[in-house]
């Protein structure tokens, strides 16, 4: 069995690019939602039977705006008081279940998140028998989607049906765990299924699907063993496969129109177009005028502990926007300025104090005196912000703590747009990032080896040097970089990624009954 099944994707967060906003930014907070969206286009290009099935959100979690669906999704079923609203995501049918319960996405209320869990747990596989849809996987994403596994299990309607788990994170804030006083709400078994639900005094999604589930899979080769190591009592079920991206998506539309086979002066020209939209951005939305001559970094990625931006780069950020003539003490020594500029751009947790000091903080740079006009940071996150800067930077800064980016992708999205990464060596980054060899012209970015501001200074002052050779004497190095990049994108598509879960996981679950 290759190809003839059916896989039915269910998530509590996904882009759907198709969607306007502000309806499309209620539906998604980061990484797991714009995987959703491009594993949902990529299951109908790589040839596989696919549906999912998401939760519609009522208000739009960046900023509490009220979100009426009745005009931009199409309402075909009513379901246990739910609207159930069908969108077509690059040829797979999305279902979307918009009822009071789903407030807003990933609620700090704990009572309202575990409902809504426990809502969609209950629905999503009643919506597949009301749609007459036996799939022959159901795969979950992330430990929200627990309480339909039970479900699953128990109704004849799904007998063969296989159960894949992936999860997503290492970061326990992204661990489903509630009181165990309240497993009863759930409205399951007890005898059977309360020792399978409780671990360790709490009620712990997590775990209870890992038990449930035929497979279980970590999103890089890294986070797999990291994962095995949490959850050793598992591991054997447990592999990893990197992540990728839907190239279709995040392309830039002017590499796209120029087609698979570009020289390296189109892809520079083509590129400060890019940059000039990107400053554009900034403009319109902080009245900063970014300089399209100067090189050009980005970082915009949620504003949480574990990617630790502003640790990074407090130390450094004001030897890294200082002219080239200029030196700066600064907490690692007296450095020379870089000559470079910085658009960062996320949001913190409203729950999170020490996250939102550091947006206090970045909004602080834009005033002081060596990096105004310099560094730019919006208090915002949208799908328009993260296209936009993934093919208008000219370098991608990604900093989380060793192992603890299970994957990333916002790096892949900059690759397939032929721009350079320097990035910890960590997640799916290892398995893709080759470090820049200055004399052979190879690599596609640098890694942060040993892992502390200091480093990353050093490896932005090596693509400083190569960024001005390029501009003021005509040295090529910093294209052909680009160049490396952009054909190393073309391997970062969602369908590769598709095809290695087709032959790792799916064909083996239903050929086997077990991978």
């Amino acid at each position: 069995m290759n190809g003839d099944f059916t896989v039915a994707f269910f998530s509590m967060e996904m882009v759907i690019p198709e969607l306007p906003e502000p309806v499309r930014g209620a539906n998604f907070k980061g990484g797991l939602g714009i995987l959703a969206g491009d594993i949902a286009a990529g299951l109908k290009r790589a040839g596989i039977k696919g549906l999912a099935i998401i939760p519609l959100y009522r208000y739009r979690w960046i900023d509490g705006k009220e979100i009426f669906y009745g005009s931009s999704i199409p309402k075909v079923m009513d379901l246990n008081s739910l609207n159930i609203r069908e969108i077509n995501r690059g040829g797979t049918i999305v279902y979307g279940l918009e009822g009071q319960v789903f407030d807003r996405l990933y609620t700090d209320d704990r009572w309202q998140r575990i409902q809504q869990e426990i809502v969609f747990g209950k629905t999503a596989p009643l919506l597949l028998k009301k749609l007459g849809i036996k799939p022959d996987i159901v795969w979950f994403n992330e430990s929200h989607t627990a309480v339909a596994a039970e479900a699953i299990k128990e109704d004849p309607y799904f007998k063969g049906t296989k159960i894949l788990f992936t999860i997503h994170t290492p970061d326990p804030a992204g661990m489903e765990r509630f009181s165990e006083q309240w497993f009863d709400e759930l409205k399951i078994d007890r005898q059977k299924y309360y020792p399978i639900f409780v671990k360790d005094g709490c009620l712990d999604f997590t775990k209870a699907i890992m038990d449930l589930a035929d497979a279980v899979n970590a999103v890089s080769d890294e986070h797999g063993s990291v994962t095995c190591e949490m959850f050793s009592s598992h591991a054997k079920k447990i592999i990893g496969i990197r992540n990728g991206s839907d190239r279709d998506l995040w392309l830039s539309p002017r590499l796209k129109e120029a087609g698979e086979h570009i020289s390296s002066e189109k892809i520079r020209t083509i590129h400060q177009k890019d940059k000039q939209d990107f400053i554009d951005l900034a403009e319109a939305q902080t009245k900063i005028t970014l300089d399209l001559h100067k090189p050009l970094i980005g970082l915009i990625r949620r504003i949480t502990g574990y990617k630790n931006q502003y640790p990074i780069l407090d130390p450094i950020i004001r030897a890294i926007c200082a002219d080239r003539n200029e030196t700066v003490d600064t907490p690692c020594g007296c450095l020379k300025g870089l000559g470079m500029q910085v658009f960062c751009a996320g949001l913190a947790s409203e729950s999170d104090e020490r996250c939102k000091g550091w947006v206090k903080s970045f909004k602080g740079w834009m005033e002081a005196p060596i990096l105004r006009g310099k560094f730019v940071f919006l208090e915002d996150y949208y799908l328009g912000l993260l296209r936009k800067g993934a093919s208008g930077c000219d370098i991608w800064l990604s900093c989380p703590w060793p192992k603890w980016e299970a994957c990333g992708t916002s790096d892949q999205r900059t690759t397939i747009n032929g721009n350079i990464n320097v990035s910890t060596r960590s997640g799916g980054a290892k398995e893709y990032l080759q470090p820049i060899d200055l004399i052979a012209g190879t690599g596609n970015g640098l890694f942060i080896e040993p892992y502390d501001p200091f480093t990353v200074y050093q490896k932005l002052a090596t693509l400083s040097d190569l960024y001005y050779a390029f501009c003021e004497s005509g040295d090529n190095t910093w294209v052909k970089i680009m160049m490396n990049a952009f054909e190393t994108g073309k391997s970062l598509d969602i369908v590769p990624m598709i095809e290695e879960y087709r032959k790792q996981i799916f064909v083996p679950l239903l050929n086997n009954g077990s991978r």
